[in-house]
């Protein structure tokens, strides 16, 4: 039986055969167009799985996320509970304040902030002598032992000799040189680099002092708006403006207190000879009058008296002054905020050629003994006292504890050694032993009465004539130095 299928079956096997052949021998003929589709089952789908997905969990999960929960609060974190601060670290949460603040003063420098509860209770609380204070606690152990801050200038601009305004400032060899204007930031910064009024929320302005980084109000407490056009300056008792500033909402902060005597004489333009004694222009509308510290004056009874700083009340002459008034009576207000609290304190060096005192924070250094003393302890010879211009004469001359670079302090420097919580001398005895009960001038001018100088002393800063004889301990060095 014949097979008539085998006939194509053969040429079919034939020609696949020649077509291999072909192919082999010509290979572009297959894509001549290059699409290859490469069947190259290397698809190079490269999808290479390598989605970089980078399922490298590099999802940058990295738990660096950052919550950096391996670093602890510092003093000063925000906080709304213990829970934000950690207590192994010794700190707790200052509520009231908002940040975390050491539990203990122990071992802490003055100024570290810290919590106690007073009644009234008060959000600012700071170290000082390693026990933890509210200044503003009514009596003179809560004083603050001095500035918490880089010290500012006075303002004052010319040269002075005993009865008035000197055409320029005398040469280093002439009389009445080292004064006040020929020293300081003032030298070489102009006047409206002090202050920054911020006017960002409105009717409250605030104003950075750019020197010591302090914040005030920028209007006297009962007033506001962006010039302090509205409301009238609250006169009232100590107590009450303690607790308006404690109180205070202004400005988009809560955390106001009443400055204390140092922050407060650091406003003082003691080269205008107009009312208030302020910079006008960062602080509009200030009543000429006498402003509350926070501090209790130590030296009259009861602690009744708080210590105030005068804008332009009363007599010319007591233009400028820090004086001490009855809690009872009235005065107005301006409240603070802010500002560094660095740590401070008064370090003894020399010795029998010359006692130095050097602030750590200020980085003024102090003659330790004043005029006319000398020896490890400053009980050698005895405190002499001298007019204004022979006081100005010693300090430029004086060769001491290996320096001849001194001069005599400006008020708001010779205020900065002032300790507000003793009587008598008011300073820190072991720093400044054999201090005399004595007032001490001060380089600078009562702008009112030229033929006046600013002393400090245990009555606070006043000015009283440059032929009177106070007594002297120079200074050198300076931020500005």
């Amino acid at each position: 039986m014949s097979r008539p299928l085998a006939i194509p079956t053969i040429a079919t096997s034939l020609a696949a055969v020649l077509l291999a052949a072909c192919l082999a021998e010509f290979p572009d003929l297959v894509d001549p167009a290059g699409t290859d589709a490469d069947a190259d089952t290397d698809t190079d789908t490269d999808t290479d799985t390598d989605t970089d997905t980078d399922a490298d969990a590099d999802t940058d999960a990295d738990t660096d996320t950052d919550t950096d929960t391996d670093t602890a609060p510092e003093i000063g974190t925000p906080c709304t509970g213990d829970d934000d601060c950690v207590e192994t670290n010794g700190l707790i949460c200052n509520e009231a304040w908002g940040i975390c603040v050491v539990a203990d003063c122990a071992g802490q420098d003055d100024f570290t902030p810290c919590e106690v509860i007073t009644d009234p209770d008060r959000s600012f609380d700071i170290c000082v002598e390693e026990m933890c204070v509210s200044p503003g606690c009514g009596t003179p152990d809560c004083n603050t032992p001095g500035p918490h801050f880089p010290l500012a200038d006075t303002n004052q601009r010319a040269c002075y000799d005993n009865s008035g305004l000197l055409a320029e400032c005398p040469g280093t060899s002439q009389a009445f040189h080292g004064q006040d204007a020929q020293y300081g930031w003032d030298v070489s910064n102009e006047p409206e680099a002090r202050y920054t009024r911020d006017l960002s929320v409105p009717v409250h302005p605030v104003v950075m002092d750019n020197v010591t980084g302090l914040v005030w109000q920028g209007c006297a407490q009962g007033r506001s708006g962006d010039a302090c056009e509205d409301g009238t300056a609250t006169s009232a008792t100590w107590s009450d403006h303690l607790a308006d500033c404690n109180a205070l909402d202004w400005g988009g902060h809560t955390d106001w207190r009443l400055p204390d005597p140092h922050e407060l004489a650091t406003l003082v333009h003691r080269g205008t000879t107009s009312i208030p004694v302020i910079v006008i222009t960062a602080f509009p509308a200030t009543p000429g009058d006498l402003f509350w510290s926070s501090s209790t004056s130590a030296s009259n009874p009861d602690n009744a008296y708080a210590w105030r700083v005068n804008f332009g009340a009363g007599a010319v002459g007591s233009y400028g002054q820090v004086l001490a008034g009855a809690k009872s009576g009235t005065a107005r207000a301006r409240c603070v905020r802010a500002g560094p609290l660095s740590p401070r304190s008064l370090e003894r060096w020399g010795g029998n050629d010359g006692l130095v005192v050097t602030d750590t924070l200020t980085g003024l250094e102090w003659q330790g003994c004043v005029r006319g003393q000398g020896g490890e302890n400053c009980d050698d010879g005895e405190a002499a006292a001298g007019s204004w211009q022979v006081i100005l004469a010693y300090c430029e001359g004086l060769d001491w504890g290996g320096h001849t670079d001194w001069r005599l302090p400006n008020a708001v420097e010779m205020q900065s050694i002032v300790d507000f919580r003793h009587p008598s001398p008011s300073v820190d005895e072991t720093a400044f032993p054999g201090t005399p009960f004595a007032w001490f001038f001060s380089s600078t001018t009562s702008a009112f009465n030229s033929a006046h100088a600013w002393r400090v002393g245990p009555g606070g800063v006043s000015a009283d004539s440059k032929n009177s004889w106070y007594h002297a301990r120079c200074v050198r060095g300076g931020a500005w130095d």
